[in-house]
């Protein structure tokens, strides 16, 4: 149940930087799931990404990311520690989340929708995410992530089926 939170803080990595970057100066990926009628907030941390980003060619973007599994926490070590186990993520077989760019058109000035496939628990799925990018190299962009088809968890009564992931990426100046 927890695991959507994941997911959706996976797909908020692949937000990236002008030109080619990989130092990262901030980044928060956050996720929301609802279970037993109570939101549930979660994050991961140590986002490690690759961006080949220029705005005014968007379409020639390469943006990848990954995220270690086993730095989710939701507020309750119980449950962090239930969402490694292979009912979940199985982060001991799978150990992080990635998320690869494919494709990225430029929607207004600043902001742009990005096609991009993201692997959880060795599944991959294409996803879309809108997202916009300041001129100072930050990027901020949120989308959902249905955890079933990631087989995260089973169909629950009680346990949402969509994440909702969002995630700001500052990139680091001369990166």
């Amino acid at each position: 149940m927890y695991s959507r939170s994941r997911l959706c803080l996976l797909l908020c990595l692949f937000i990236g930087a002008t030109f080619s970057r990989t130092k990262i100066d901030e980044s928060e990926i956050r996720f929301q799931i609802t279970n037993a009628g109570l939101t549930v907030n979660g994050s991961f941390t140590g986002l490690e990404t690759t961006i080949q980003f220029n705005p005014e060619h968007p379409e020639q973007a390469q943006i990848s990311a990954s995220v270690p599994v086993n730095t989710i926490k939701t507020g309750l070590a119980l449950r962090d520690k239930h969402l490694q186990k292979p009912d979940y993520f199985d982060a001991e077989k799978n150990p992080l989340i990635t998320l690869q760019s494919k494709s990225i058109q430029k929607i207004s000035p600043n902001t742009y929708e990005g096609i991009f496939e993201l692997t959880m628990k060795g599944i991959h799925r294409e996803v879309k995410m809108p997202f916009s990018v300041s001129a100072k190299n930050e990027f901020v962009g949120s989308l959902k992530v249905n955890r079933l088809d990631f087989n995260i968890g089973k169909s629950s009564l009680v346990l949402a089926d969509d994440v909702t992931v969002s995630i700001r990426v500052k990139m680091g100046e001369g990166s």
